[in-house]
């Protein structure tokens, strides 16, 4: 019965760290912070996403070119050219697609006018250097982070436990 009472607190516990944050935006935005998130996240796209789809295509297109040069070893290095850059230019055209709907979530978060001194920012020197550092920065950062999620969640839900158990409140 102890342990079935421990692990219905670590079930708890791990359950806390999926609810989404989402719970506590603003529901449904104004139709003047979903034009400014709208403009902010168009902004936000052309250069970091835009960025990161070539660095994602950077990385693949290698394999797609062994896998075409296989297929057709005399495939000359224009039409390779122009397939890359079609390549590039239809994961971009999905990646949009897929993207869409962030900006709904930024005006759940952020105001109008946040969001368009955010745009200013970004129209700046500092902000223009950040938007070019992110797509390095933000693989980079989770590189170094992911991995050490799970166990810092363990960590934290034996710490609370043995908290839980020296205070008295659980057995």
């Amino acid at each position: 019965m102890r342990r079935l009472r421990i692990l219905a607190l670590a079930a708890t516990l791990a359950a806390a760290n999926c609810v989404p944050a989402a719970v506590h935006a603003q529901e449904q935005p104004s139709p003047e912070s979903m034009e400014a998130a709208q403009a902010l996240f168009a902004l936000l796209f052309a250069h970091g996403f835009a960025t990161l789809n070539a660095q994602a295509v950077e990385a693949a297109w290698p394999g797609i070119e062994t896998a075409l040069r296989t297929q057709r070893p005399n495939i000359d290095p224009a039409t390779l050219a122009d397939l890359r850059r079609e390549f590039e230019r239809i994961r971009l055209a999905r990646l949009s697609e897929v993207v869409k709907d962030l900006p709904a979530i930024y005006a759940r978060y952020l105001n109008a006018e946040d969001m368009r001194v955010l745009a200013a920012f970004y129209s700046t020197a500092t902000g223009a250097k950040m938007l070019q550092a992110m797509p390095k920065v933000l693989p980079e950062a989770f590189a170094s982070v992911l991995p050490r999620m799970q166990p810092m969640l363990a960590e934290t839900q034996d710490s609370f436990l043995k908290l839980l158990r020296e205070r008295g409140l659980l057995n």
